[in-house]
């Protein structure tokens, strides 16, 4: 997979740094490792309209495991 061929060459260095051998298997895992780490996601909805209130209904993580910034 070329895509991953990529992505191991950039972090290659980065993974031996931190102590990592440099197996795929390894380098994949801290890939991952510092996807999850940097990954930031941010969710924006309108509070006036009804289906807002419907979905804090339906998903009730929305409002207890986020930050909400209002």
């Amino acid at each position: 997979n070329s895509d991953l061929s990529t992505i191991f060459e950039n972090i290659r260095p980065r993974a031996k740094q931190a102590g990592m051998d440099g197996s795929k298997e390894a380098l994949y895992n801290f890939f991952v490792q510092e996807v999850r780490r940097n990954m930031h996601i941010v969710l924006s909805f309108s509070p006036v309209s009804n289906s807002f209130r419907e979905r804090l209904r339906k998903f009730p993580s929305l409002v207890n495991c986020t930050t909400i910034d209002w």
